[in-house]
């Protein structure tokens, strides 16, 4: 019977650790989508890298994905130490994306959402949000359709 209990706690755990920590990291939905996949350490580090061609300075990353129905969604957080080095990274990344405008992104634009200033940019049919919270920069690679609901629940809720 103790080991019955004991393995049934254990069970239990794991089962209840995924969801926890996928709540602590990012929201549970965004728009009508809910988080369906969160890769965290190494995994989101190599992926975040790879997406920007060169090994990048910052402390922690973590990528979650949205789906519901046939709309899906896609978040990319790196934390940096401080929130200066999160802002500078932003604009960089901003600038950049400026100059790349017509090859590949195109129609950039910067605007506000409950004072939060946020990068806009189109690509391949998807809409592009990025943005810097504390010393976090997050991205947003959503469906055109629910970028405007989701973007805003996002900026909400981003721990």
């Amino acid at each position: 019977m103790i080991v019955r209990r004991s393995h049934f706690f254990s069970i239990l755990l794991l089962l209840i650790t995924p969801s926890l920590t996928m709540g602590y990291l990012l929201p549970q939905s965004i728009g009508s989508m809910r988080l369906d996949k969160l890769l965290v350490g190494k995994e989101a580090r190599k992926e975040i890298d790879r997406l920007h061609g060169k090994h990048l300075e910052f402390r922690k990353g973590y990528i979650g994905t949205y789906i519901g129905g046939d709309r899906k969604a896609k978040v990319w957080v790196s934390e940096y130490d401080s929130e200066e080095d999160a802002a500078e990274a932003n604009l960089r990344m901003a600038r950049k994306i400026k100059a790349m405008e017509g090859k590949g992104f195109h129609h950039f634009r910067e605007f506000y959402i409950n004072e939060t200033p946020v990068n806009f940019v189109l690509e391949q049919g998807r809409a592009h949000y990025f943005f810097q919270n504390g010393k976090k920069v997050i991205w947003l690679e959503v469906d055109p359709s629910e970028a405007r609901k989701t973007i805003r629940d996002l900026i909400k809720q981003i721990p």
